[in-house]
């Protein structure tokens, strides 16, 4: 196909300008670099490191996909195979009695009943690629082979983004566990105070019961965070390749994140090389535009040579005489004259394979594309409501303070105390909530933009970087 035809369709990496201005003009957002390929190690966690380290060498799905890739690395040697001249050595050895009746005998009296026939041969075939068939056949296989190598790189890019945002899910859980346990304890205090003023019937008994209600609410909070917990730390084993009850040590101390984020500006020009599932999809559509050329090349006539030398003889001890010596060749010409249509819809049929992808790769660069749109905007929502959540939660641990400093006083009971002290321990499950959600956007801008990975050639660069098509 020509370089026209294959890019017509073909659809220009839309503009993300506003957005990233928009997320620059914030402080949580900085002009950066891509990526790196241990993107990991920007968090400072050794823990994430190791179980990464561990993702990358016996994870099921990575272990799959690399074997994937080997057997079209194969598939494309097994193409090449037509471009050359193909020889082989055959060696046989044929015992035969004939009939005393039959034909042999009969145009032969002479003939002995008992024959054998030795034959060593060397044989030659090569057909010639006149109209690139078996190039473009080639070219379609290595096609094929570098599609999968992105797709490789993208399913390590899904493991270890996931097994990052189960760690920190893990990590963040655990600080929700000890708040949980804290607001139980004080519901707690608040119930065993208000039913002993109840006993001292200087309560009525009302509020308790209440009481006793949000009291039992936390515990079920509590059961629901360990549960958590627990399906976290299975889904960590199991993304870093090990069983889900595996030890797993885990620290409750949070790693920071990193102060500002990373923008590229070259977005919208180099997200294609940078995003190995676009990358995959385009090598897709490469390939399938030499298949196109090579069902095309089934028009037209296929010329080929074959010939073959060596030794026949009817012992072995004749075998390698010079009388023995045997040889012929085998010049051919192959055209295509009626095949009830079956090229034509082979070509059509690849044609419209060839569509189906490029219309695939349009999809999926617009959702790449709206993907990394939709992060900066969560991420720059997330940043911002964190900062404010921040303001907050100081306030409300001032407020309980003074209420503490006023309970020593005498200005204030423990009951207000509790309740002030409760209000801390919700606000800081909000903000533990904000916090993930900012490692979440981390994390998830991290995959938008690939991860680090960076194919050193983009077929079909028509419309990868002057907008023409």
């Amino acid at each position: 196909m020509s370089e026209e035809a294959q890019t017509r369709s073909l659809m220009a990496p839309p503009s993300l300008v506003p957005t990233i201005d928009h997320s620059l003009a914030t402080s949580f957002f900085t002009t950066g670099d891509w990526p790196s390929n241990s993107w990991w190690e920007v968090f400072d966690s050794k823990e994430l490191n190791d179980l990464i380290t561990s993702a990358l060498l016996i994870n099921p799905s990575i272990q799959a996909v690399e074997k994937r890739v080997q057997w079209a690395k194969q598939r494309a040697i097994i193409a090449r195979g037509p471009l050359f001249p193909l020889i082989f050595f055959n060696a046989t050895d044929n015992w035969e009695y004939l009939s005393q009746n039959g034909l042999y005998r009969a145009l032969n009296p002479n003939l002995a009943l008992n024959n054998q026939q030795i034959d060593f041969t060397m044989s030659f075939s090569y057909e010639f690629d006149f109209w690139d068939k078996y190039r473009n056949l080639f070219r379609a296989a290595l096609g094929r082979e570098k599609a999968e190598e992105a797709e490789s790189a993208q399913v390590k890019l899904v493991v270890t983004t996931s097994l990052a945002q189960a760690y920190f899910a893990l990590k963040t859980n655990l600080l929700r566990k000890n708040l949980y346990e804290r607001l139980y304890e004080v519901r707690k205090n608040i119930y065993d105070l208000q039913q002993l003023l109840v006993d001292n019937s200087l309560y009525s008994k009302l509020p308790p019961l209440f009481a006793e209600e949000n009291m039992l609410e936390a515990k079920k909070l509590v059961f629901s965070i360990q549960e958590e917990v627990a399906v976290d730390r299975h889904l960590v084993n199991i993304l870093a390749g090990r069983g889900p009850d595996d030890p797993l040590q885990i620290d409750e101390v949070l790693s920071s994140l990193p102060k500002t984020i990373p923008i590229p500006t070259s977005i919208s020009l180099d997200l294609l090389a940078c995003r190995p599932d676009l990358m995959a999809q385009i090598w897709r559509v490469e390939s399938l535009a030499h298949e196109v050329g090579a069902a095309k090349a089934e028009f037209y006539p296929n010329i080929n040579v074959a010939a073959l030398a060596g030794l026949e003889s009817g012992s072995f001890s004749n075998l390698f005489s010079w009388l023995s010596k045997t040889a012929g060749a085998l010049p051919a010409i192959h055209l295509p004259v009626f095949t009830a249509g079956a090229i034509g819809a082979k070509v059509k049929g690849t044609k419209a394979l060839f569509a189906q992808a490029v219309f695939e790769y349009n999809d999926l660069i617009l959702k790449s594309f709206k993907e990394v749109a939709d992060v900066l905007v969560f991420a720059k929502s997330i940043f911002e409501q964190k900062a404010k959540q921040g303001i907050i939660v100081a306030s409300a641990k001032a407020r309980y303070d003074l209420t503490l400093l006023r309970q020593v006083q005498g200005l204030d009971n423990a009951l207000q105390n509790y309740e002030f002290q409760e209000e801390v321990i919700q606000k800081e499950l909000e903000d533990v909530r904000l916090l993930y959600n900012q490692f979440l956007a981390s994390i998830k801008l991290i995959k938008a933009l690939g991860g680090g990975y960076c194919s050193p050639e983009v077929p079909l660069k028509a419309r990868a970087h002057d907008g023409s098509t």
